[in-house]
């Protein structure tokens, strides 16, 4: 008898069944967000190379900011005048219209008429006469295009599209001679040899002549490129400029 009141006392201690599956749970959970993921044998071994890794990109990271490895080059061609015109990269980004809303005619320029145009610059004539376009209406010159010194050249009446494509990026200004000059340049994607292209240009307005020029190259030859686009652009501005309005049809 003794016995039996014994074990009901110590039955009534004892949690009963909803208390034991709340404590199992309790201490499951807590299992749980304590326990930490095994570290196997090939991750040990791993782990010092990823260390080592993370330097390297850590140190080349620092040396292209410091040597500008990230950033596009900036060529920079200092002038007689005390001028400097600045070459940032661009790229082309769409394509501008020719089209004309009246009649147009063409026809090829002579000697006389190139030499007139251009009397800053030697135009080989062995290159052949250009042709330009004039206004059926007027007789008015509107555009022409020609190559001097390597330098492809653009010549527009004022407010007409020089080129037939639009190119945006860094391109730098300057003023030379009291005209605003627009420089930049753009490149190529290396070809089967590596090698790749590099285009510089230069566009300004004066004596009512809108001149887009460029120049292109290997990328080796860059600083020459620069430098001879440069010195045209400078023979055209600090010359006698173009005026295309001199020339009628």
């Amino acid at each position: 008898m003794k016995n039996d009141v014994i074990v009901a006392s110590w039955d009534r201690i004892l949690p009963d069944e909803a208390a034991n599956r709340r404590m199992l749970s309790d201490i499951m959970e807590y299992s749980r967000k304590n326990r930490k993921a095994p570290v196997t044998a090939a991750v040990k071994r791993l782990l010092p190379l990823a260390a080592c890794l993370a330097v390297v990109i850590s140190f080349a990271a620092f040396l292209g900011i410091r040597n500008n490895w990230f950033v596009s080059k900036n060529y920079t061609v200092l002038l007689e005048s005390g001028e400097k015109l600045i070459y940032g990269r661009s790229d082309v980004k769409g394509e501008a219209c020719y089209a004309y809303d009246y009649e147009v005619t063409d026809r090829r320029l002579t000697v006389e008429e190139l030499h007139d145009l251009l009397p800053s610059l030697a135009v080989p004539e062995e290159n052949g006469l250009p042709y330009a376009v004039f206004k059926s209406e007027t007789g008015e010159m509107l555009r022409t295009e020609l190559t001097a010194d390597d330098v492809h050249i653009h010549l527009a009446k004022m407010g007409l599209p020089l080129t037939d494509c639009i190119i945006t990026g860094e391109e730098s200004t300057a003023d030379i001679n009291g005209t605003t000059v627009k420089t930049g340049y753009s490149i190529s994607k290396p070809n089967s040899k590596g090698i790749k292209r590099i285009v510089f240009f230069s566009e300004f307005a004066i004596n009512g002549t809108s001149v887009y020029l460029e120049l292109a190259g290997d990328e080796e030859e860059s600083e020459q490129l620069s430098q001879r686009l440069s010195d045209t652009v400078s023979a055209m501005v600090n010359g006698t400029p173009p005026d295309i309005a001199a020339i009628k049809y």
